[in-house]
């Protein structure tokens, strides 16, 4: 049976909340050189960000964006720490002028920051110069870095996997079809792969309110199934077929090798 992820941090030892705890206090904690937090020199030099917007203040991001780590927050999870994490990061390695923050020791936070992600199964995905930290998932990883995938897509791909994506079943969708059109054009070579697999995949791209909409009765391809489940159901359903997009990537990469693989088994069989 496949362990959960609470299962696997207990068998890892790693205790989130006390991880928290230790990012909270490298954070806003005083620095017993100068009596100064990290959340203060960064405070200090907000306006030099480039993802501000058009924010002026810290307090007015934080405020806009919704971010508020307390010390002891009461509904702590792994993505209230994942979140905060990204907080800290994008904030430290924010700055063209890193010399800011020299003395402050920043270099071992950040170095900190990728133990832990590393601990608890988590990589990094950059994008326009901000830094998100999403779930290790092997398969993502490879079809993000496939040739098959324009760079405009690669982000999305492991976005996907993001802990502010979850719920947010309009942002899946529209993941799954930028995924869609790309197989699309690979529809001959993946019908000569497996052609159950890729007519039940498309069925479901095309039936499940993705590429067509299926929740509208007046539209021709209204799905009752899909007008009438939960959005939990829905999002599941979109997480399945998220993998099932990964596999059609994954076939696709194994025949263009396959020439190749044939090659290295007749060697094996016909060189002594």
């Amino acid at each position: 049976m496949r362990r959960n992820f609470a299962q696997v941090l207990k068998e890892g030892k790693i205790d989130l909340k006390n991880e928290y705890s230790k990012f909270y206090k490298i954070f806003y904690g005083k620095d017993s050189r100068d009596d100064r937090a990290i959340a203060d020199m960064v405070s200090d030099n907000f306006i030099y960000y480039h993802f501000r917007g058009t924010c002026l203040t810290l307090k007015e991001f934080d405020g806009i964006y919704g971010f508020n780590f307390v010390k002891e927050p009461q509904d702590f999870n792994e993505d209230y720490l994942i979140s905060f994490m990204e907080y800290i990061y994008n904030f430290i390695v924010g700055l063209d002028n890193r010399f800011l923050f020299s003395d402050m020791g920043t270099d071992f936070y950040v170095q900190q920051i990728i133990r832990v992600l590393d601990r608890i199964g988590y990589v990094f995905a950059v994008e326009h110069g901000l830094t998100i930290f999403i779930p290790r998932d092997n398969n993502a990883i490879a079809v993000a870095e496939s040739e098959l995938i324009p760079d405009s897509l690669s982000y999305k791909v492991l976005e996907y996997n993001h802990h502010s994506l979850k719920g947010d079943i309009e942002a899946k969708r529209e993941i799954l079809v930028k995924l869609a059109s790309v197989l699309e054009s690979q529809d001959k070579k993946l019908n000569s792969i497996n052609q159950t697999f890729k007519s039940d995949l498309f069925q479901l791209l095309n039936s499940c309110n993705i590429r067509h909409n299926n929740k509208d009765e007046s539209s021709k391809q209204y799905k009752k199934y899909i007008a009438e489940i939960s959005d939990a159901e829905l999002e599941h359903t979109y997480d399945e077929i998220y993998q099932m997009c990964l596999l059609a990537f994954m076939q696709l990469e194994h025949a263009d090798r396959k020439d190749w693989l044939d090659g290295v088994k007749n060697n094996l069989v016909n060189i002594p």
